[in-house]
């Protein structure tokens, strides 16, 4: 009996002792609540500390991370709304992270074989199109004809192109090895954009109020800071990305419609080169053009360059970007090019990404810094 006593109490005091450490546990959750100045103080270094380590461990995967979180910003609204509507807000947020990396896969895949491969096969027939008398080499022959007669001296232009050409087709064929061997290097960071923009769609809400928390700022001057940060990345994916493929597509058409060899390709240039500010689509458009023209083509020429301004260039940016980013400002001009050719010298081709949403956070803390000091 009083061993039957003795094993009762040691259970009922093995659970008093668990209900506890249960009590204790729940009472840690606001660990600075009785700490002193210097042990809050410890904390935060130990915070930063920890803050720097993950930071460390990732590193090597920091571009998935980067694009996943821009990518998550695009899809927000479309997972809020999903997410009512099938009141499965983890499917949603898995379906439309793995359809947006499988979307991103066939662009990059694509955009690739235009590029590169296409390239190429256009280079090598460009310096082969010089050995038979076609336009242009008459066109060639001409400028030749017009810097002697300007006492330039013989310039062999025709040997000169197809040399160029030659060599522009062998690099290209280089850089197909070179894409191949960044294939594992290209998977990892599309799996971590996968996972990442999974994780911000599903944890947004509670990771905002976290920095709302966490950052030694005024909560409203976190929130607006955090605010210029999503919609700066929803603006990059969602305007710059999508409106420099619409403008290839149009582009694309145009080159079909004025009968201009590899249009397909013609207009994957197009979509990137609107990466560029101010320039952007003009950069491919207007060479053609001005080719045709020379090429004995005046009125084809006149047309692209028309299509270019009225349709290419006015019709994306007054239609289709407004309606795509809903009328969200753009950087000053002068910022956006520091942005653009600063964030390519120090991260890369990625950079045309990473330096404006640096440029336009940095800026949303000045605006919010500027207007707390009025405030005070």
């Amino acid at each position: 009996m009083n061993a039957h006593n003795s094993s009762h109490e040691t259970v009922s005091d093995k659970v008093s002792a668990t209900g506890d450490l249960r009590s204790a546990s729940s009472k840690s959750t606001l660990p600075t609540a009785g700490s002193t100045a210097l042990q809050r103080r410890a904390l935060g270094v130990f915070a930063i500390a920890a803050v720097a380590a993950l930071g460390a461990l990732a590193a090597p995967v920091w571009s998935g991370l980067f694009l996943g979180t821009l990518l998550a910003f695009s899809l927000l609204g479309i997972y809020e709304r999903l997410s009512v509507r099938w009141k499965q807000p983890t499917l949603a947020a898995a379906l439309l992270a793995t359809g947006a990396g499988m979307a991103i896969l066939g662009g990059l895949l694509a955009a690739a074989y235009f590029v590169v491969v296409r390239s190429a096969t256009a280079a090598q027939r460009l310096s082969e199109s010089f050995e038979h008398e076609g336009t242009l080499r008459k066109l060639t022959q001409q400028v030749e004809t017009l810097a002697s007669s300007l006492r330039l001296g013989p310039i062999d232009l025709t040997s000169r192109i197809r040399s160029g050409a030659a060599e522009a087709a062998s690099w290209l064929a280089g850089w197909v090895g070179a894409i191949a061997g960044a294939t594992l290097g290209g998977c990892l960071t599309l799996l971590f954009t996968v996972l990442t923009t999974f994780f911000v769609l599903r944890h947004w809400k509670s990771l905002l109020a976290r920095c709302e928390r966490m950052l030694p700022l005024n909560p409203i001057h976190t929130r607006v800071v955090m605010s210029e940060f999503q919609k700066v990345g929803k603006e990059v994916f969602v305007g710059t990305m999508l409106t420099g493929l619409a403008q290839g597509v149009l582009a694309c058409v145009g080159y079909r419609i004025a009968q201009v060899p590899e249009a397909v390709l013609l207009g994957t240039v197009t979509a990137i080169s609107s990466l560029v500010p101010a320039v952007g689509t003009m950069l491919i458009l207007v060479p053609v053009g001005a080719i045709l023209i020379a090429v004995g083509r005046p009125l084809a020429g006149i047309f692209e360059l028309s299509w270019g301004v009225l349709v290419v260039s006015a019709l994306s940016t007054y239609v289709i970007r407004p309606a795509l980013v809903r009328g969200h400002g753009q950087l000053p001009t002068l910022l956006m090019f520091i942005s653009l050719f600063g964030g390519v010298q120090v991260f890369g081709l990625l950079g045309l990404i990473v330096g404006p949403v640096i440029a336009a956070v940095a800026v949303a803390l000045l605006r919010t810094y500027d207007l707390a000091i009025g405030e005070a």
